[in-house]
């Protein structure tokens, strides 16, 4: 039931009260506020750069709060060329603010505001570099409330941050937090107060986990510059942030034991029931990939294979979800959120599912709230951001489901099959969408249950459909920029499908299939398949290739071709593999760096120590080459610091320049869409200019065409008004004799004004004898609804009388035809009688002859 309330909750969220024009125009009336108050502040930004005064800087740091506090967060998405300069400003501002000033600190709140949209959370990180900025004022800032507020920010924006390359500010940042961490008490608890120094060290962590994780070469760096042993020693007592951390770095730097990590496991799905009070995307999207990773660190692995409380664990995360799901979630981002927090849900459950199948294990199990899931899930499918996901986890519900509850409650209520099916057949579903109803299809005609549903919902017609985009193609037109990859994943499991269905129903769908397969075009996605696609869509053609009027000749020949322009453009395998055994291979490459750092160092300072004491036994210290050598090699290292420090600078200066670079770009990126978009718009208009021109020719041809008609008419009318004027006279000689007769009329209508007097009271009178009537009426007619009705009751009697009557008759022309029947057997037993009754007669005539006869013959006694 609570399943049901929060999907009705949902739908109601989904379909919200208000048009789509209306929601629309309030959009674009908030955006075009958002952008008057944007350029409000880069005009005032620019003031202050200019002037440096205390003036401009207060209504900066004004205009700055009600930027945090007038505009929704959304609205901060940058989509438009002037919110793109205002992310600009507003780092330079930080930048050029001093330290102690209250309007950086109303930008770092301004930031935070601004970051609750996942748009401009992920522009903030990636395309204007907000993180190098933060983590210089982190550093640099020593009051405890700011360091906390900074470092909240930094943990919000680092989750899931993808580092390429060792920037300069990342050796400051991890310095920073590792002391942060090193410097506190270590009694630190989750729960401690937003001051404490545990929860400085807490959040210190948290960023320092987010950072390393999936990051190779933040975490290569952070291993060169801390002393691992020791620092895994000091975080133990910090619950989830330390396994994680400790799992990051690498399973040599602490053994865990199986108890820690099965706690570790209901801490994480602990962590994820707090992350759906608030639909925090980020944080959850943090935690589910890494429970998802878990393959990369065998032990974790093994430790998830061998939980048993996932049924449970899974159980408060969906009370949570009907709990937050009965809130007001009627804003657009809200629902976003909720939507997105919902598609990491089911990746999860997904995966646990998964590890159910490995091992033959049977420890696993989800069939207790299998239902539950169920009902959720019909909720959810076809969601723009999680149905995809809801649809994966139906279809894996169904294979590795035991028992099969799953199908059994689609055959009782197919309506959710029904509708998916229908959706395929729009033209704004998306094509992932289209390919996991696809997919979960296939999954429901393998149960015998429900294969007969998706026979009876499927016709040819709907396989056309799917696959009209790539059939559309010319085939001398084929080519990777022709057809999307996601129009060549749907049309390889619709033709699986269709394969699917000839194996079913071979006289209906069999000849299909050999059509469709001859098509070059469908010959060319098969080959993209077999070579660009995933590893699901290439298992999919695999299984299309086993019909066995596949056409592997034409297929090869295509795979040829696209390898070979492939190469020719100098594509490049992906590197995910190479990636994951790199990271795989992280003590082994620690290990082999550090060994050989350590030779190096190990011989020269050997040979140092040997040469020095050779010079202390010969007494040759003052001798000037020796001095010489020493003074050298003290110079070299001081160059070689001085050379470092230099690079360091100059680390800084391209860092600072690339990202000067970066938000150029983004900038020039958002005026190249401005003009594109400007360009359309004049391109629409001077064709509709055009339009209108020729409109307008043809109306002067109109109006000229008109005009001569008109004046042709004018002539003709000139002389029809002077006919009409000799009327007009004859026409007042009329009116006079009319004035008499209307004086007539008067004196008439006097009298007959007394008449309807008269009469009103008659008919007031009247009017009572009516009401009387329709009571009688009403009375009659009551009493005619009676009649009728026993009528219609006597009428149904009389219908089965005679039914009964004519059920009789038939009865008795039967029982006649059988009385004749038996008549004429009892004519012929009678016949039969009397022929025996002769033959009797006539044997008992015989007999008496022969007594007599034997009597004659007998001897006579003396």
């Amino acid at each position: 039931m609570s399943s049901n309330r929060a999907c009705s909750n949902t739908k109601n969220n989904n379909n919200s009260v208000e048009s789509p024009l209306h929601m629309q125009n309030q959009s674009d009336a908030a955006l075009q506020h958002s952008i008057g108050y944007a350029r409000e502040f880069s005009t005032q930004a620019a003031a202050y750069h200019l002037l440096k005064t205390e003036e401009p800087l207060v209504h900066l740091h004004r205009t700055i709060v009600l930027l945090s506090t007038k505009i929704q967060p959304h609205c901060f998405a940058p989509t438009h060329l002037e919110l793109a300069k205002f992310f600009v400003d507003l780092q330079a501002l930080m930048s050029a603010l001093d330290d102690e000033s209250d309007a950086l600190w109303a930008c770092v709140a301004l930031l935070q505001h601004c970051s609750r949209n996942l748009e401009a959370r992920r522009a903030i990180v990636e395309q204007y570099c907000y993180v190098p900025v933060l983590s210089y004022l982190l550093v640099r800032t020593t009051r405890p409330e700011r360091v906390h507020r900074l470092m909240l920010l930094l943990q919000d924006l680092t989750y899931g941050i993808r580092i390429a390359w060792e920037e300069p500010y990342l050796v400051v940042l991890l310095e920073h937090l590792v002391d942060i961490v090193h410097n506190t008490e270590c009694d630190a608890s989750e729960t401690a107060s937003p001051q404490d120094d545990s929860s400085h060290a807490l959040l210190a962590l948290s960023i320092l986990v987010n950072l390393c994780y999936k990051n190779f070469v933040v975490l290569f760096l952070f291993l060169r510059r801390v002393n691992i042993s020791s620092f895994s020693r000091r975080i133990q007592h910090y619950g989830l942030l330390a396994n994680k951390m400790l799992i990051i770095l690498s399973q040599d730097v602490h053994p865990f034991e199986e108890r820690e990590l099965h706690i570790f496991l209901r801490t994480s799905f602990a962590a994820i029931d707090e992350c759906l009070k608030q639909w925090n995307v980020p944080q959850l999207s943090h935690i589910v990939d890494f429970l998802l990773d878990s393959q990369c660190h065998p032990r974790l692995q093994r430790a998830m294979l061998t939980h048993t409380h996932y049924c449970e664990d899974i159980e408060r995360l969906l009370d949570q979800i009907d709990a937050r799901s009965g809130m007001d979630d009627s804003s657009e981002d809200m629902r976003k959120h909720q939507q997105l927090c919902m598609d990491l849900i089911f990746r999860l459950v997904s995966h646990v599912l998964q590890l159910s199948t490995k091992d033959n294990s049977n420890i696993i199990s989800l069939d207790a709230i299998t239902p539950r899931l169920y009902e959720l899930l019909c909720c959810w499918m076809e969601s723009e951001h999680c149905g995809v996901a809801a649809i994966e986890l139906l279809s894996i519900l169904l294979r590795v489901g035991r028992r099969g509850i799953i199908s059994q409650l689609i055959a009782r209520e197919p309506t959710t099959v029904i509708k998916l099916v229908a959706s395929t057949k729009l033209a704004d579903t998306k094509p992932d969408h289209v390919m996991a109803i696809l997919r979960l299809l296939l999954t429901l005609l393998r149960e015998s249950k429900t294969e007969k549903l998706v026979l009876a919902e499927i016709s040819e017609s709907y396989f056309d459909n799917i696959l009209a985009a790539p059939l559309a193609l010319k085939p001398e037109l084929l080519s990777k920029h022709a057809i999307a990859q996601s129009e060549i994943d749907k049309a390889i499991f619709c033709l699986l499908l269709l394969i699917n269905f000839a194996n079913i129903a071979k006289k209906a769908y069999f000849d299909k299939c050999r059509e469709l397969l001859d098509k070059p075009q469908l010959q060319y996605a098969m080959a993209r398949a077999m070579v660009s696609g995933t590893e699901q869509v290439a298992s999919a053609v695999f299984k299309i290739a086993q019909f066995e009027h596949f056409p592997r000749a034409a297929v090869a020949k295509h795979v040829a071709n696209i390898s070979a322009s492939g190469n020719s453009n100098g594509e490049t395998p992906s590197s995910t593999n190479a990636d994951a055994e790199q990271w795989r291979n992280l003590n082994a490459i620690l290990k082999s760096h550090r060994t050989l750092v350590d030779k190096e160092l190990t011989q020269r300072v050997n040979g140092l120590i040997d040469s020095i004491n050779s010079t202390l036994q010969n007494h040759e210290l003052h001798n000037a080459p020796v001095s010489q050598v020493i003074e050298l090699y003290n110079h070299r290292i001081s160059s070689l610091n001085c050379a470092m420090s230099n690079m360091q600078q100059r680390l800084e200066q391209a860092s600072a320049q690339i990202t000067r670079t970066t938000q150029l770009n983004n900038m020039q990126n958002a005026e190249l869409e401005l003009f594109q978009s400007k360009n359309f718009e004049l391109l629409i208009s001077q064709e509709r200019l055009q339009s209108q021109c020729k409109d307008l020719k043809q109306q002067t041809d109109k109006l000229k065409s008109n005009m001569s008609n008109l004046i042709k008419d004018f002539s003709e009318s000139s002389e029809q008004l002077q006919v009409k004027e000799r009327r007009l006279a004859v026409a007042a000689s009329e009116i006079l004799d009319y004035q008499k007769r209307c004086e007539e009329l008067r004196s008439s209508l006097s009298a007959k004004t007394e008449e309807v007097a008269k009469l009103e009271t008659h008919n007031k009178e009247n009017l009572t004898r009516i009401e009387k009537l329709k009571k009688t009426v009403n009375a009659y007619e009551h009493d005619i609804k009676e009649k009728v009705r026993t009528i219609e009751e006597r009428e149904r009697d009389l219908a089965k009388t005679q039914k009964g009557l004519e059920e009789q008759r038939e009865a008795r022309k039967k029982s006649e035809d059988l009385v004749s029947v038996l008549e004429k057997q009892l004519q012929e037993r009678k016949e039969q009688i009397e022929n025996l009754e002769m033959e009797q007669k006539e044997t008992e005539d015989l007999r008496k002859t022969i007594m007599s006869l034997m009597e004659s013959k007998k001897p006579k006694r003396k």
